[in-house]
C-alpha cells in the first residue's frame, strides 16, 4: 500500500474502496492478500485451500461492507476483525456437521477402540462388553458421549475435539476425564461384569 499512502492517506485511500474504485480495490488486495492469508492459513490449521478461500470471502465481504467502514480502525485490523468472522463461521460450520455425524453414528455399528487408559483397556474382550459399553455410551449425556466418541472413534486429537466443541484443550482434557469416570461408573451399575 505504499505506493498508494504516498498519494492518498489512509482515509482518502479507503473513501475510493468504498466507491468501488477497481485500482483501490485491487491496491487493497495486493496490500494486505500475504498477511491476512497467513493469519487464516494458520487459524485453520494450515489447510491452504481454506485458508485462500476465507481470505477470498474476507476481501469480499470488505468490498460489500466497505460503506460502512468508519475509519476507527487501521484497514489491516479491520480487514483481520473480517477474516476472524469468517474463521468463526467456518469452525461453526465444521462443528456442525462433526455433530451431525456423531448424531448419524449408529451406537449398535460402533466397533471402539481399545485405550491404553483404565477405562477403555477392556473394550474389545468380549462381544458381552462390548454391548455393556454401547449400553454405557447411550445413557451418557450427549456432550460426554460425543468427546469419547471423537476421541476414540474418530480419533482425533484433543486440540482438534476443543476446535469442534469451541471449548479450550483444558476444558476437553476435564470433559474426557469426567466423561471416561462416568462411563466406567454406568459400567459398573448395568453390572455386565465389565
Amino acid at each position: 500500500m505504499a505506493s498508494c499512502t504516498e498519494q492518498l492517506n489512509e482515509a482518502e485511500f479507503i473513501a475510493l474502496v468504498q466507491r468501488g474504485d477497481s485500482s483501490a480495490i485491487e491496491v487493497l488486495f495486493r496490500a494486505y492478500f500475504d498477511r491476512l492469508y497467513s493469519l487464516v492459513f494458520n487459524q485453520v490449521g494450515r489447510d491452504q485451500a481454506t485458508a485462500e478461500d476465507i481470505v477470498q470471502e474476507t476481501f469480499l465481504s470488505a468490498i460489500d461492507s466497505a460503506s460502512r467502514f468508519r475509519g476507527l480502525a487501521k484497514p489491516y485490523t479491520w480487514l483481520c476483525s473480517i477474516a476472524h468472522h469468517k474463521v468463526v463461521d467456518y469452525y461453526r460450520r465444521q462443528h456442525k456437521e462433526a455433530k451431525r455425524k456423531a448424531e448419524d453414528i449408529n451406537i449398535d455399528a460402533i466397533e471402539p477402540v481399545p485405550d491404553s487408559s483404565p477405562p477403555f483397556e477392556f473394550v474389545l474382550e468380549s462381544e458381552e462388553r462390548r454391548h455393556g459399553v454401547e449400553k454405557a455410551l447411550r445413557r451418557l449425556p450427549p456432550d460426554y458421549r460425543q468427546v469419547l466418541i471423537y476421541k476414540y472413534i474418530e480419533d482425533m486429537s484433543v486440540i482438534e475435539i476443543s476446535r469442534i466443541m469451541r471449548r479450550s484443550a483444558k476444558s476437553v482434557e476435564g470433559l474426557l476425564t469426567r466423561s471416561r469416570r462416568t462411563l466406567q461408573a454406568i459400567v459398573s451399575e448395568l453390572g455386565e461384569g465389565l
